[in-house]
């Protein structure tokens, strides 16, 4: 269209952001084939979609099931049992799996590992007991007493390379701290404050280590009426710790409330071991002491208000696929996404105007009159405008 309105080639090419070289093959192949060429650059529209958007709903609704009740042979979904759904159910075959990749994306799919957990789990068994946990906490905080969530933890520093770009037919060397060192933990979350007592744990995690480390989180807690949920390991319930809670022995001023069997992710203490290993993960300390020190510094100087009520759990719609709560994605969701999908609609077109300094229908290049522009603002924006202004990432 420019073209044929005499604009120079070289204008043309600043316009689209695109060599010469590359708008003049545009328009060979224009010539050759003239409208069929402008389909992502195949004639004949051979790279358009396959599915039309009914039957993309139609697979979204296929991968919200097991592939078994699609009548594929799988346990799971993946890329090839996708492309067997495709080809069974629409007769039609993608040639790369990138277009199936994209599909699953479409779907509400995303490539990541599952929460693994012990196939001895019962969930009407936790349902119930984590029930009955929460009316006990309840009424022991209501009673004046401090509740903690307990756990231990085991931090580990090893030196790990990844992989970069490195110049061909030379070795690379690098010369990192081999040592391999561990740190076992306690911890209890303060349900009330947010506030974690952190201990080192002297050697491995048992009984008699758990004592001393009980010893010196009730002495940190002297005139406080103290109750510990924890879960059912095997040391928690060794019989020369046990005895210690009885009347009259040095524990018997701690309410001790047992958590559920195969259920970590239901005490609120595990998510934030959760978070503070993400927080100092990737990140190559010079020493063991260095890398124990930044977990300690990270969980002591910040509150985590988890409680059996608020926990950083999302509901599975089915045994074998999440669906994310927002919309359809072209790529990872990030934390900026999420947020945005969370924001009511009026919020999101006013951020969006904010950010993009045009309305969502300036953007598609619809015309508007003179009284509906702001001043300043082109009716009609280029498209190298359009994009930097859409890819750009929104800024909170």
């Amino acid at each position: 269209m420019l073209a044929s309105e005499d604009v120079p080639i070289a204008v043309i090419g600043r316009f689209v952001d695109r060599s010469v070289s590359t708008v003049l093959s545009w328009f060979r192949d224009w010539h050759n084939s003239r409208l069929a060429s402008v389909v992502t650059g195949h004639a004949g529209s051979e790279n358009a979609a396959k599915l039309t958007s009914a039957q993309k709903e139609e697979a979204r609704e296929a991968l919200a099931c097991p592939p078994s009740e699609s009548g594929v042979p799988a346990e799971f979904w993946d890329v090839p049992t996708l492309e067997k759904l495709v080809s069974l159910r629409f007769d039609v075959e993608y040639e790369s799996d990138s277009s199936l990749h994209l599909l699953m994306k479409f779907c509400g799919m995303s490539f990541k590992y599952p929460d693994a957990f012990d196939g001895r789990r019962d969930e009407q068994n936790i349902a119930t007991r984590m029930a009955e946990v929460r009316d006990q906490v309840t009424g022991l905080m209501e009673a004046g007493y401090e509740v903690f969530a307990a756990d231990e933890v085991r931090l580990d520093h090893e030196a790990e390379t990844r992989r970069t770009w490195l110049p061909i037919g030379v070795r690379t060397n690098m010369h990192v701290d081999r040592e391999k060192a561990a740190q076992s933990y306690f911890g209890a979350l303060n349900l009330a404050s947010g506030n974690v007592h952190l201990e080192r744990i002297e050697g491995r995690q048992n009984a008699e280590q758990m004592t001393h480390v009980l010893a010196r989180f009730q002495r940190a807690h002297p005139n406080s009426k103290i109750a510990i949920v924890w879960d059912n390991a095997s040391w928690h319930h060794a019989k020369e710790l046990k005895r210690l809670f009885e009347p009259g022995q040095i524990f018997d001023t701690i309410t001790l409330i047992p958590l559920p069997p195969y259920a970590p992710d239901h005490n609120p203490i595990e998510h934030v071991w959760n978070h503070s290993k993400a927080a100092i993960a990737n990140i190559q300390h010079e020493t063991p002491s260095h890398t124990f020190s930044a977990f300690e510094n990270y969980i002591r100087g910040r509150n985590f208000h988890y409680s059996f009520e608020n926990l950083p759990v999302t509901e599975h719609s089915s045994d074998l696929v999440q669906f994310p709560p927002y919309s359809v994605l072209k790529g990872p969701a990030t934390a900026n996404q999420r947020s945005l999908d969370m924001l009511p609609q009026a919020q999101l077109t006013n951020l969006r105007e904010r950010k993009f300094g045009i309305t969502p229908t300036r953007v598609c290049g619809t015309r508007r009159s003179h009284s509906e522009t702001p001043a300043g603002v082109p009716t009609i924006p280029t498209t190298r405008t359009i994009l930097q202004r859409i890819f750009n990432p929104i800024e909170f």
